[in-house]
């Protein structure tokens, strides 16, 4: 009868070599870096039409307060369709605080013109949130 041969296997240790997958993930994450500034110049933004807007009139009992940007650190505030002119952010986030205290359901609209800085714009609606304005909108057309 021949000889069957057993072949013992010391403690042999098998290991994955894994810098052929880091070569292939830093050559990938090198195309994406190249690319990705080329991708996001190339987007198409659909903006919200101004059909879906919501319009307010003189009948509506939740009546819009709005504060119209009209320059760097000039408003108008228009509160039941009487406006106030050229005031500065301190006086219209006091007019604010005392609308928010008698209805904490006011929506308020921010408005400006095109040579208006949204640095602005935005100014206004973080100063909004701040003192706790639930609802702050923007103004599609001028009033």
């Amino acid at each position: 009868m021949p000889k069957i041969r057993v072949r013992r296997h010391s403690d042999s240790q098998s290991e994955i070599n894994i810098i052929p997958l880091l070569d292939v993930l830093l050559v990938l994450l090198l195309i994406l870096m190249m690319t990705s500034p080329f991708i996001t110049t190339s987007i198409k933004v659909d903006l919200p039409s101004v059909k879906n807007s919501k319009t307010f009139s003189k009948e509506d009992k939740n009546i819009p307060i709005i504060i119209e940007v009209i320059g760097a650190a000039n408003y108008n505030l228009i509160i039941n369709y009487s406006r106030t002119i050229h005031l500065s952010l301190k006086e219209i986030i006091n007019q604010v605080k005392r609308n928010i205290i008698a209805n904490p359901k006011t929506v308020f609209l921010i408005g400006g013109n095109k040579q208006v800085s949204y640095d602005e714009i935005i100014k206004v609606i973080i100063l909004l949130r701040q003192v706790g304005v639930k609802s702050v909108g923007l103004m599609t057309k001028s009033i």
